[in-house]
């Protein structure tokens, strides 16, 4: 089990390295006021050899949040690819975790990161419950009591990641990442008007749709967890990650169909970053 400490998943929110950006200028973390931006819209996204991932999704997703929450940004999606762009090299950093959020002022920074070891993609993950559901799902919004009940039980419990289940006994997605079942050749994920639909969870299901692989959107109940195959739970961090357990259910962490996702989605990742480098 991975076994994190309170302190070390609060700080996640919290800058590291030199330098942040600050409504477009870059800025000592020296001068950052915590929690300026709680409760604003926020995204976090994943650079790999100093190329921010997926960005152009991350942004269409950002003003959409905007949008849904009644945020105004104030700058341009180009704009904000340009100040990504800055803090990456002004911090010589060609990995990790950027969260950018606006509440009233547009933030971004490095945080601390958790990735995923080789033997937890090939062994899976535990994971827990939690009674618990998001205010607006679709909107990707800093609810802090919300993460911070998360955090706990995942500090306290040792567990990876907790999935959450509404009142009305029905899986929506984990508190930092969207889930997946099996059943044979086909994957079970919540519906998009239930969840906050992850770019990972979008990249899933295309690469599911190009493998053949049946992509079922419905809700599903607690009590069903005994009859999938498997499970696995996508994010920015995690990327495809199988799950040995939940609760007191268990998966086929090494099932094929999960397999095939996982090796899709880093085929996926390299593609997108050689492209990236082309472009520079």
């Amino acid at each position: 089990m991975n076994k994190f400490t309170p302190n070390q998943l609060i700080m996640d929110l919290l800058p590291v390295h030199k330098y942040f950006i600050l409504n477009g200028e870059l800025n000592s973390v020296k001068q950052f006021i915590s929690g300026e931006n709680e409760g604003g819209i926020y995204e976090v996204l994943r650079v790999v050899n100093g190329n921010p991932l997926f960005l152009e999704d991350h942004l269409h997703r950002l003003f959409h949040s905007a949008q849904l929450a009644g945020k105004n940004i104030g700058y341009s999606e180009s704009q904000i690819s340009d100040f990504l762009m800055n803090l990456i090299e002004k911090n010589k950093a060609t990995f990790g975790n950027i969260l950018i959020s606006c509440k009233i002022n547009l933030e971004a920074f490095f945080i601390a990161h958790v990735y995923p070891t080789d033997k937890m993609y090939k062994e899976g993950v535990i994971c827990g419950i939690l009674k618990a559901e998001r205010e607006n799902p679709n909107a990707k919004v800093l609810q802090t009591s919300l993460r911070k009940k998360a955090d706990i039980i995942i500090s306290e419990k040792g567990f990876f990641e907790v999935i959450l289940v509404n009142h009305l006994g029905k899986i929506t997605e984990g508190s930092r990442s969207n889930i997946f079942f099996v059943s044979e050749n086909k994957i079970v994920t919540s519906p998009a008007n239930r969840v906050l639909v992850g770019i990972t969870r979008q990249k899933t299901i295309q690469m599911a749709g190009e493998l053949n692989i049946t992509v079922d959107e419905r809700e599903v109940n607690f009590s069903e967890l005994q009859s999938f195959d498997a499970a696995f739970i996508t994010g920015t961090s995690p990327k495809i990650l199988p799950i040995l357990k939940i609760d007191a259910f268990k998966f086929n962490p090494q099932n094929l169909i999960v397999g095939q996702l996982m090796k899709k989605y880093d085929e996926l990742i390299d593609k997108y970053v050689k492209k990236s480098i082309a472009h520079v």
